[in-house]
């Protein structure tokens, strides 16, 4: 009989047994001293690190086992050697299913800690201890499920750890996610960047991920982006894991982010963000898809350059409703921005209204102050009840024995954490102004005592803060009339209030007259 040539398997099921554990090596010396002892030549070890019970086609050195074998169809001096009958396959089917690909292929088959019989009585056996080998695993996993969940419920986060982070072990808490520089502050300015708009979408976020080399990686894949958004919730320091029913929660660990840059991305991927100013507001066109609309559509206007010959362009206003009789009459940039002008000029409260209704609306605003104080406290008691409440269901969730009555208590636990983050996002020192209300006042009243000059010398975001502050609604334009009387904001329509002498026009001590309004058609009053 010719000299047998062994072929060696080795497997474990992870990436860390494989790394820490030596177990790959340790498989190999044993199987090596057995072919030794036995006079096999050893021809080529192949070693996997793959977990799972799956299909033993996905193992990667298993399909190259049976590839190798299928390279040397006429060999029949081949000998499979592996260290365990674990090791072959953990579970029933794909055990008797690897079995008959070997027997396909004429290629015997060893095992350190059992010993193949071919006999009827032999292969019930053998199935037997691979049912049993099923079963085992199928225990694992199920103990494993179960402390991992438990981790879940109780705040932590059993996996591995989402970039950003790291999980070293802490007296107090076990295995903890923990920020990990400078990944975490590349994540903090990604998430944040994208809440605020500075990355409008997961594109430009994946872009600030690649420029920063994360991960390793000059260039980082749009999905990453995805990813980060999709668990935004862990970065803002809570727990839940959907596929095991887990809610989220509060977690131990530290955030990345804030409560209010949460709720802010959450609020874009909803498609609730507010709406941004368009990049085609160009100085260029300071009036165009602003306020300015068609006085006979009230459609708001667009505005492009037209090119006449020899390359000359001139710029114009245009009704964009194709329904509308005005949809190709241009207006010239010079000709309505003049008009627009001559409207703001005739639009100057009297510093006397001016610091009345100045006083009146701090007057207003201490009062609301004081409301929403009383009103913070209040909801602050209401969060303090809310957490003692969670604290006592979660002991009873804890302690009960019955699976319906613990999803029940889990059930309430999510309603009250709910009702929780609704009351702290109320009042979330982030979201308070940053800016004291009186010099907040004072910036807008320096718009509107003297919204022309703001025009004349603003840049782009200054004029769109004139046309926001001044006026209320649309402003409606006529290519034959010009500007129609305009719907003044809030604010200077109580000027007027104090110099408005029954329905009369306004008269001197209040606001100067606008325009006339010239035309039938879309109009508003000043009054």
């Amino acid at each position: 009989m010719s000299e047998l040539h062994a072929l060696i398997y080795c497997r474990v099921s992870s990436e860390r047994q494989k790394n820490e554990g030596h177990g790959l090596d340790s498989q190999e010396q044993r199987c090596r001293l057995y072919c030794g002892q036995k006079q096999y030549k050893v021809e080529r070890v192949f070693r996997d690190s793959f977990t799972g019970a799956g299909d033993f086609m996905e193992r990667p050195a298993m399909g190259e086992l049976l590839a190798y074998l299928d390279k040397h169809p006429h060999r029949d001096d081949y000998v499979v050697v592996f260290d365990d009958l674990k090791r072959f396959a953990r579970d029933t089917v794909f055990h008797l299913k690897l079995r008959r690909e070997f027997k396909a292929r004429g290629v015997k088959v060893e095992c350190l800690n059992y010993k193949f019989d071919e006999s009827e009585e032999g292969e019930f056996i053998e199935t037997v201890l691979a049912a049993q080998g099923e079963l085992e695993r199928k225990q694992n996993r199920r103990q494993v499920i179960q402390k991992q969940k438990a981790r879940l419920e109780a705040g932590y986060w059993p996996f591995c750890p989402p970039p950003g982070y790291r999980q070293p072990k802490t007296v107090a808490h076990g295995k903890l996610l923990t920020p990990y520089e400078p990944e975490a502050t590349i994540v903090r300015t990604a998430l944040e960047g994208f809440a605020t708009d500075r990355f409008e979408t997961q594109a430009d976020m994946a872009r600030y991920l690649g420029e920063q080399n994360f991960i390793g990686k000059s260039r980082v894949p749009f999905q990453l982006a995805n990813r980060l958004l999709a668990r935004v919730w862990i970065y803002a320091g809570f727990i839940q894991y959907e596929p095991w029913e887990v809610v989220r929660r509060q977690g131990h660990h530290e955030p990345i982010i804030d409560l209010a840059a949460y709720h802010k991305i959450l609020r874009k991927l909803e498609g609730r963000s507010p709406v941004r100013t368009r990049v085609d507001m160009r100085e260029d066109f300071p009036l165009r898809h602003t306020q300015i609309a068609c006085g006979n559509c009230g459609r708001p206007f667009t505005a492009s350059y037209t090119t006449k010959k020899k390359g000359y362009r001139r710029p114009y206003y245009r009704c964009a409703n194709t329904a509308c009789p005005e949809h190709t009459k241009s207006i010239p940039v010079e000709l309505i921005e003049t008009q627009f002008k001559t409207m703001l000029q005739e639009i100057r409260p009297k510093p006397l209204i001016l610091k009345i209704s100045e006083a009146m609306l701090y007057e207003k605003w201490e009062r609301r102050v004081s409301e929403r104080a009383n009103a913070e406290k209040k909801e602050v008691g209401e969060i303090a009840g809310i957490q003692a409440e969670i604290h006592d269901l979660s002991k009873l969730a804890r302690k009960a024995t019955s699976e319906r009555v613990r999803r029940e208590y889990e059930k309430q636990i999510e309603e009250l954490a709910a009702k929780e983050e609704k009351l702290a996002e109320k009042n979330d020192p982030t979201k308070k102004p940053k800016i004291e209300f009186r010099t907040a006042l004072q910036m807008v009243f320096d718009y509107l005592k003297d919204p022309y000059s703001k025009w004349v010398e603003g840049d782009l975001s200054e004029k769109n803060l004139v046309l926001n502050l001044v006026f209320e609604g649309l402003v409606f334009y006529d290519r034959g009339f010009g500007f129609r009387t305009a719907l003044l904001c809030l604010p200077l329509r109580v000027f007027e209030h104090f110099t408005t002498s029954k329905s009369q026009g306004v008269e001197a001590g209040g606001i100067e007259p606008p325009c006339k309004d010239n035309a039938d058609g879309p109009s508003t009053s000043v009054v």
